[in-house]
């Protein structure tokens, strides 16, 4: 397996992203499961579940705990998405992802897939980089929005950078 940068990997999100025509807020996970042809299911589990890539049929599917608040579902939803980018982009890898550095790089295109650079940009842009204007847009907390924000140079630790 080659080792790839976190861009790489925010890059493959952005690539699917803009493949499955989602380009505004809130981002629409569903859409770009749909796009990979992957149907997305929701069922009512304990607490302590998120999401699960499972098969059909020999088919993949994806299982959302219903029950958990929709900044979970969509963070869970994420997560296993970006699993399946990995392996589709990357002739080397395969499931089972089990691998402790597998779930970090799902969890940071997750973060990606809930907050994309290019659509958080153009947005903070339309709305004066108000991160809590964009938080409720983005259906993210408003921790999150400012972290993506602070990430991609918008907001600095001592406040907000005016480029326009």
């Amino acid at each position: 397996m080659a080792l790839r940068s976190d861009a790489y990997y925010r890059q493959l999100v952005e690539d699917e992203l803009r493949a499955a025509g989602v380009s505004e807020p809130p981002i629409a996970l569903e859409t770009v499961a749909s796009h990979l042809g992957i149907p997305v299911r929701t069922l009512s589990l304990p607490p302590w579940f998120n999401a699960a890539l499972i098969y059909e049929d020999g088919l993949p599917a994806i299982l959302l705990n219903s029950s958990r608040p929709i900044g979970v579902r969509q963070l869970g939803l994420g997560h296993v998405l970006a699993h399946v980018l990995v392996v589709i982009n990357d002739p080397e890898e395969s499931y089972p992802r089990d691998r402790e550095r597998d779930h970090k790089v799902a969890d940071l295109m997750a973060a990606e897939f809930t907050t994309p650079g290019f659509i958080v940009r153009d947005q903070a842009q339309k709305w004066f980089n108000d991160y809590r204007y964009l938080a409720g847009l983005f259906g993210v907390p408003e921790a999150r929005m400012f972290e993506a924000m602070r990430d991609l140079g918008i907001i600095k630790s001592r406040g907000v950078v005016w480029d326009y």
